[in-house]
């Protein structure tokens, strides 16, 4: 299939998933500007729970939401561009084979936008994307985050292009692209051994070696 352009997400795809230790320090560091200690319950909800359960969270520790989730979203990234620079997040090996690549290329990440950016930098990939999104440090960031195709959708615009192949490593990646009417490749990374698909991507690979070959 030629696409005029292949879009990529970050997180099990382009580098390995953060470790969930590195997310509890960034919230725990987050409601301790607000005088707050919460139980690793309470840490895990804002990390891994709905936008709801952040807000029943906040309530539970008298923390006005609304000004705790731009001071989490900056701790995140700072403590993320900290493991990035103890080499505890790295890219996979075979974002290498990306310079074969002879497509437009892009960015759409749930991360922050902030990481998104740094990582860009401290791997030096910032001229082989054309355009790099990630999540804006609000609460309407958070909402916007995938499987809503809003920040793909913004993508695609950016790059004009018409046929799109969106490459990610969750079911909110796939509904995402359809969403946004694009082609998806599902990338089965050894974190994704046992993981359930609950909507048909367009292919499924265990590579970017394999997304080089479909285009």
């Amino acid at each position: 299939m030629c696409y005029d352009a292949v879009i990529f997400d970050n997180d099990g795809v382009l580098t390995r998933p953060t470790a969930t230790t590195v997310h509890r320090e960034a919230v725990r560091a987050a409601f301790s500007e607000f005088g707050v200690e919460p139980t690793t319950e309470g840490v895990d909800s804002v990390i891994h729970g709905s936008f709801a359960r952040v807000q029943r969270i906040c309530e539970i520790h008298d923390v006005d939401y609304e000004a705790f989730w731009p001071r989490r979203e900056a701790n995140a990234a700072a403590a993320q561009a900290a493991a990035i620079e103890r080499g505890e997040k790295t890219l996979y090996d075979d974002v290498s084979v990306l310079s074969d690549l002879d497509r437009t290329m892009g960015v759409v990440s749930n991360n922050q936008h902030e990481t998104v950016e740094t990582i860009l930098d401290a791997f030096e990939l910032r001229d082989q994307f054309e355009v790099a999104y990630g999540r804006s440090p609000t609460v309407e960031g958070y909402r916007n985050r995938k499987p809503s195709p809003h920040y793909l959708e913004r993508a695609i615009d950016e790059l004009d292009a018409e046929s799109v192949l969106y490459v990610g490593d969750s079911n909110v990646d796939v509904l995402a692209a359809t969403r946004a009417g694009a082609d998806s490749a599902f990338i089965r990374r050894p974190h994704r051994d046992d993981y359930q698909l609950a909507a048909n991507p367009t292919y499924e690979v265990e590579s970017l070696d394999d997304v080089v070959a479909i285009c």
